[in-house]
């Protein structure tokens, strides 16, 4: 029965979306961050390929077709920036300029730590697109000669991690201002960041959509430099 199921061409997408669907009836009656449903959605497919044996290979000839609906989600949180269009022309200085200097910044950083832990440059170049969404930072990482799936994997980590503990850090840095919620997601935490922003509010999911189109921008332009800098020094 095991092996029938694995053999149809849709493995993958069906325990995806089972799990997804399991999460989401879960987190809606404990309000408990590992029930977020992307979050647990990865780690039940993580331990069931471990448990079953079956090869992420043979899981992505399915799995494959949900990262196609990435591009269009990402464009379809538009949607919710014109709703919220207001926000953007009050604020757009401060967002702006927000996010271009987390961007150098992170660049500056990415440099930096290269040095101190001695990496060389193929895998410096693979943090280079760390801030933005999976589907922008899989061209980047080609570009610059980084290493594309260990891209893919820290960019998710990252979305990860960030939709699990901005609240509690927003709460501990005093951060009410929703637009700054907003950005502070979709700069930091991209897709994932943004689902997290949206169920916050909807001033939230429109600034952090929003952040992930600029901050995918602005990388677009910085991470050349950062690799050309980066080969320089290596």
């Amino acid at each position: 029965m095991m092996s029938t199921l694995v053999a149809t061409p849709f493995f993958g997408f069906m325990i995806s979306i089972g799990f997804f669907i399991l999460g989401s009836f879960l987190y809606k009656r404990i309000k408990f961050p590992l029930f977020n449903p992307l979050v647990f959605a990865i780690i039940c497919v993580i331990i069931f390929l471990l448990l079953t044996d079956v090869s992420y290979e043979t899981y992505n000839e399915g799995g494959r077709y949900i990262g196609i609906w990435v591009t269009p989600a990402t464009v379809a949180l538009a949607i919710k920036l014109e709703k919220n269009f207001k926000y953007l022309k009050e604020s757009y200085p401060a967002i702006l300029t927000g996010i271009v200097a987390g961007v150098a910044f992170h660049t500056a950083l990415i440099i930096m730590f290269s040095l101190l832990f001695r990496f060389d440059y193929p895998l410096a170049a693979t943090f280079l697109p760390k801030p933005v969404t999976t589907a922008i930072a899989i061209g980047i990482s080609e570009s610059v000669g980084g290493l594309v799936p260990l891209t893919v994997a820290i960019v998710v980590f990252t979305g990860v991690v960030g939709a699990l503990i901005g609240p509690a850090l927003f709460k501990f840095a005093k951060i009410t201002n929703p637009v700054a919620q907003g950005i502070a997601y979709g700069s930091s935490a991209h897709a994932m960041g943004t689902s997290k922003a949206i169920e916050v509010g909807e001033v939230q999911g429109a600034m952090s959509g929003l952040a992930i189109v600029v901050t995918g921008i602005v990388v677009v332009v910085f991470a050349p430099i950062g690799a050309q800098i980066l080969q320089l020094l290596f």
